[in-house]
């Protein structure tokens, strides 16, 4: 948002497929702040340059099987993007997650030429064939040209993209924050359940892709151990990975959504699933 001195800025962030409240909330705050008229500079990654932000909206790319095309994004397609990066989200019981926005940390990829596609799943009855779905997609996106397919995910959207990958989808990397599956560590009978079902699918993963995995101290859903289970399989695998374990000033289930992480973790997360490069505070 620019106020009419051309001077103040400020931004606003809201979930939904459609930008109005996130649009309206920062224009009224932009005038409370600035006392004069504000305009829309920018609407996600679209440009306005004086144009009304509903009459700028880019024309949606066609879907990749079940990946859908972030709405109101700029996508450029498989032959001019750098490369497709798919945000899968997590997943709250009695809640419709398919409308929440990606991490802060997946815009790195975007701002350096990423299409931006999601992964949705509203409800969350079978995960064997949601990442099926999710390695039929990535074989389609290749096929369509993209050169880099890379999967992001909370939650249950790490979990499912850590899966994927598992099963032979063929990525080139995946960064996974607190991911889980099998609900409240309070609510489980028997926690080794989940943890052999974690054992099971970091250590499915062959050496290609690049790896990441997130886990916060206080994770109401994580049974604990997997930081070293991780470790232990990627490293007999040979999997170029990093496990970032219980990073300090982050706390919970949810503290990737922090944008905070996104600002201190995303560049170093971003070079080293391009580069393989290990740089402060990441290594």
């Amino acid at each position: 948002m620019l106020d009419g001195t051309g001077r103040s800025y400020t931004w606003a962030g809201e979930n939904g497929a459609n930008p109005t409240e996130a649009v309206d909330r920062g224009l009224k705050y932009c005038a409370e702040r600035s006392k004069g008229a504000c305009t829309v500079y920018a609407v996600n990654n679209v440009v306005l340059n004086g144009r009304d932000w509903k009459s700028a909206a880019p024309s949606a790319l066609p879907p990749i099987g079940r990946l859908r095309p972030e709405p109101y994004w700029d996508n450029k397609g498989p032959q001019a993007a750098a490369g497709l990066i798919v945000w899968s989200h997590g997943y709250m019981s009695g809640r419709d997650a398919t409308t929440s926005a990606p991490q802060a940390q997946a815009m790195n990829f975007t701002m350096n030429g990423y299409d931006l596609y999601r992964f949705d799943r509203q409800w969350i009855r079978d995960w064997p064939g949601d990442a099926t779905a999710l390695v039929d997609a990535v074989k389609q996106a290749k096929a369509m040209g993209y050169r880099r397919v890379i999967l992001a995910g909370q939650s249950a959207g790490g979990w499912v993209s850590i899966a994927a990958t598992m099963r032979g989808a063929p990525v080139d990397g995946v960064l996974a924050t607190s991911p889980a599956h099998h609900g409240e560590v309070k609510d489980m009978r028997d926690t080794s359940f989940a943890r052999s079902e974690w054992r099971q699918i970091v250590g499915g993963i062959r050496k290609g892709p690049r790896v990441v995995v997130v886990l916060f101290k206080n994770d109401s859903y994580d049974v604990g151990g997997r930081d070293n289970d991780a470790r232990t399989a990627f490293t007999a695998s040979g999997v170029d990975s990093m496990v970032i374990s219980q990073p300090d000033g982050f706390v919970g289930h949810s503290a990737a959504y922090n944008a905070s992480f996104g600002a201190k973790y995303g560049a170093c997360l971003y070079s080293f699933i391009e580069t393989g490069t290990r740089s402060p505070p990441c290594n």
